[in-house]
C-alpha cells in the first residue's frame, strides 16, 4: 500500500466516506487520527539510541457507533494502523511489532465523544537487536530505559513454571495451548496464541504473561470482561485449577 503522510488526504482517500455513510453521530475520523498521533507522541519512551512508541491502541466509542462499526472494524483498523505506522516512520520512532488498533464500546460515552488508550504489547526491547529500518526487532531479551524489565526466574529455563490452557466450555472445546514463559494472547484475532471463534470475545480479549515465577492473566480492556472463578478481574495471578471465562468460553488453567 502507498502510505499517505498528509492526514487530510489519507482520510479523503480511505476513511471519510465510510464514516459518513455508517455513522449517524458526528464522529469525525480526522479527530480520531489526530488523537492517535497525539497519543503516540505523549507515550513515547526515549531509549539509548531510539525513541519507542506504543504499538497497541484501543479506541473507545459509544455503543451505537460501535455496533455500526463492528462489521467493518478490521478494514478501518488496518487503514488507521497504516497511517500511524507512516507517522512513526516519518518522525523516526521505533514501533516494534507494528501497530495494533482495536475499537471497543463504552456505554458511558455519548455521541461525538471517544477516548484512546495505548500500551506496549511487548514490554521490553534490546536496542542491539533493532534493525536499521527501525521496524523489526529480533531476539527474546529486550529492555526499555523507562519500563520495568520482565520478571525472570533465577531457575533454569526448563524448570520454570509450565502449564496448559484448555477450553472446557464453548465453541472451541478441546483447544489446548501450552503456557510457559512466552506471552499468550487470547481472543478472536487469528494471530493470537489462543485464537477463539466465540463472537462474544474481543479480538484481543485477555493475555497471560510470566511474572514473579507465576502466570498472570490481564484483561485487555475487553468489552465483556474477563472472569476467573466467577470474579471479574483486571489482572490476577493464576493457580492450578482456575477457570477463566471470556465471552461464552471457559478455559481451564492447569499446572504441569
Amino acid at each position: 500500500m502507498k502510505y499517505v503522510r498528509n492526514i487530510e488526504s489519507f482520510f479523503e482517500k480511505y476513511i471519510e466516506g465510510f464514516f459518513n455513510k455508517k455513522f449517524s453521530s458526528s464522529l469525525q475520523p480526522i479527530e480520531i487520527a489526530k488523537r492517535l498521533a497525539r497519543e503516540m507522541e505523549d507515550e513515547r519512551t526515549v531509549g539509548i539510541s531510539h525513541v519507542y512508541v506504543p504499538n497497541h491502541y484501543a479506541i473507545y466509542v459509544n455503543h451505537e457507533d460501535y455496533v455500526r462499526l463492528e462489521p467493518y472494524a478490521e478494514s478501518v483498523c488496518n487503514e488507521l494502523a497504516a497511517y500511524l505506522l507512516e507517522e512513526s516512520r516519518r518522525k523516526g520512532y521505533t514501533m516494534a511489532g507494528g501497530p495494533q488498533i482495536e475499537f471497543f464500546a463504552d456505554e458511558k460515552l455519548t455521541n461525538q465523544s471517544f477516548r484512546i488508550a495505548s500500551s506496549f504489547t511487548e514490554t521490553s526491547y534490546d536496542e542491539s537487536n533493532v534493525q536499521s529500518d527501525d521496524t523489526t526487532v529480533t531476539g527474546d531479551t529486550k529492555v526499555f530505559d523507562k519500563l520495568e524489565p520482565l520478571a525472570l526466574s533465577s531457575q533454569p529455563a526448563q524448570q520454570r513454571l509450565q502449564a496448559y490452557l484448555t477450553v472446557i466450555n464453548g465453541l472451541d472445546v478441546g483447544l489446548k495451548v501450552e503456557c510457559a514463559t512466552s506471552r499468550i494472547n487470547i481472543g478472536r484475532r487469528n494471530t493470537n496464541e489462543m485464537p477463539l471463534t466465540d463472537m462474544n470475545t474481543s479480538r484481543l480479549h485477555a493475555y497471560i504473561v510470566f511474572e514473579d515465577d507465576s502466570h498472570v492473566i490481564h484483561d485487555a480492556k475487553s468489552l465483556n470482561g474477563t472472569y476467573v472463578d466467577g470474579a471479574r478481574i483486571t489482572h490476577k495471578h493464576l493457580k492450578n485449577g482456575d477457570k477463566i471465562k471470556v465471552g461464552n468460553t471457559v478455559i481451564l488453567y492447569e499446572v504441569k
